[in-house]
Order: structure tokens, then sequence, then C-alpha cells
């Protein structure tokens, strides 16, 4: 019984070895290109505010398993997304990020991959505006990209198109009437660094 408990232990180790030898592990950091909707003011006299992008960061970690010409990459990272309404009236959201995505490798090092992220927004803060409450904290995107891969280092570029409808409302500022409500959703550019601290084997 006991040889028998022993032969499938072995078993199991010689079947996963090779997924476990194909694990790495590490930091990645960037900056977010963010671009919210329109605010719609509250009075219907006034013209809508178009949002202009402004420039965020991300930091955080990943895991990556290679699954031959697939990999299997989840993330978690703190992002801040900002967008930016008339000269200095901005509003930034702080946010726990979990991006989940399947990459497939072109060639060489190159990659493209697509999945979702999901989201918890931590924080919503206005400059020179006052903010009501979000509708949502949880909310669900899809990001879509590419990847360049050298030993140890990763660069990447993706797009990321939020599907939840998650709006806030302005209240105002102390010298211009410009309270309405501003689609949250994510529509934003990445641009990412990475570096694995683990290795992974080449072997299969």
């Amino acid at each position: 019984m006991k040889t028998t408990q022993f032969t499938l232990v072995l078993l199991c180790l010689l079947c996963f070895t090779p997924l476990f030898s194909q694990l790495s592990f590490g930091v990645k950091g960037g900056v977010n290109y963010d671009s919210f909707g329109e605010l719609n003011p509250t009075d219907l006299s006034l013209e809508n505010f178009q949002s202009d992008a402004k420039t965020g960061f991300h930091i955080g970690v990943f895991g990556n398993l290679d699954l031959l010409t697939f990999y299997l990459r989840p993330e978690l990272q703190f992002s801040q997304s900002v967008g930016q309404f008339n000269d200095n009236e901005t509003i930034a959201l702080n946010k726990l990020e979990a991006p989940v995505l399947l990459g497939y490798k072109i060639l060489g090092p190159l990659s493209v991959f697509a999945g979702p992220s999901f989201q918890y927004i931590l924080k919503e803060k206005g400059t020179d505006i006052r903010l009501g409450e979000l509708e949502e904290n949880f909310t669900v995107g899809l990001q879509l990209g590419t990847r360049l891969k050298l030993g140890r280092f990763g660069l990447g570029i993706r797009y990321e198109r939020g599907f939840t409808d998650n709006e806030v409302v302005i209240l105002g500022n102390n010298d211009v009437d410009i309270a309405g409500r501003v689609d949250t959703r994510t529509k934003q550019w990445i641009i990412s660094a990475s570096y694995d601290l683990r290795f992974k084997s080449n072997k299969i």
C-alpha cells in the first residue's frame, strides 16, 4: 500500500514539474493615458464639457505560466487614472486592478494578449471640484495588447476599455457652476515595463 502511494506521488511530481519549471513572477510599472467621458451638466442650458486625457501611473506584480506557444499572465497592481476638465479641474481614481491575460507568442520575443481586467476603485478625488459618490466601486474591462520579452525584461503596450457603466456626480466648484455627471468608464492606453524576479526554465 505504501509503495502504491509513493508511486502515485512520484507520478504527480513528474507530471507537474514541467509546469512549475515554466512559472515565473516579477514586478511591473508604467504609465496610463486615460480619457473619461463628457461632463453632462445638470443645467441643460450649458454645453457638455469634454475631458482631456491625462497621464496616470501603475505599479504591481505579475505571474506568468508558459504553455508552449501560449501563456497565462495574472497581474495585481495599484493604478491611478486622471481626467481633466477646463483648465484646472481634474478627477483622479485610485484603483486596485487584477488583469487576467492569455497571450500568444507570435515570433521569438514578440507576443499578443487579451483578457478581462477586474478593478476595485479605492478612492475618487477632485482638484478644484467637489465630487459625489460613484455608482459602482467594482468594475470590469477588457485589455488588448502586445509585449516584447528580452530575457528578464519586458515592455508592453495595451488598450483597455471598461464594460461597466459608472458615473460620478460633480457638485460644482467655487467659481463656475459645472455640476453634472461624468462617465468614468476606463478608456486608456497603458505602457508597462516588467522584470522577472525568477527566471523560468526553457525546458518543457
